[in-house]
């Protein structure tokens, strides 16, 4: 079972999101700040986060490195409604992140997820 952490401010976001996770199979937790997010990603290991880019306290961006840090292993996956540069994409790629750019349909969201969770079977040995 994936272990997924959501962060998001908008609550029709997460509540989508986290619906369809959980009929997916995963343990999903659901955060709508940075402060909170912080918290979780210390206390619990996860293995993938949906990001924010635009959160009330903290720059999702920012976070990514902080997450990074603390959980290294974590699958990150940067959701926004801006316009990234090729360059600010070429950046989460080195980092190992992902973007989903918002709104997004419900198939890129699970196709993000199986190709994550491939990933992370390949890499256990599974």
């Amino acid at each position: 079972m994936m272990k997924i952490l959501l962060v998001d401010d908008k609550e029709l976001i997460l509540y989508s999101l986290s619906r369809v996770l959980r009929q997916g199979g995963s343990d999903v937790t659901t955060v709508s700040n940075g402060k909170d997010a912080l918290r979780e990603i210390q206390k619990s290991s996860y293995d993938i986060c949906f990001l924010d880019v635009q959160l009330p306290d903290a720059n999702g961006l920012e976070l990514m490195e902080t997450f990074r840090q603390l959980s290294p292993t974590t699958s990150i996956i940067i959701m926004t409604a801006l316009c990234l540069t090729n360059e600010q994409q070429q950046s989460l790629r080195s980092h190992n992140c992902h973007y989903l750019p918002k709104p997004f349909e419900i198939d890129q969201v699970q196709a993000l997820v199986a190709e994550i969770t491939g990933k992370h079977n390949l890499a256990s040995g599974a």
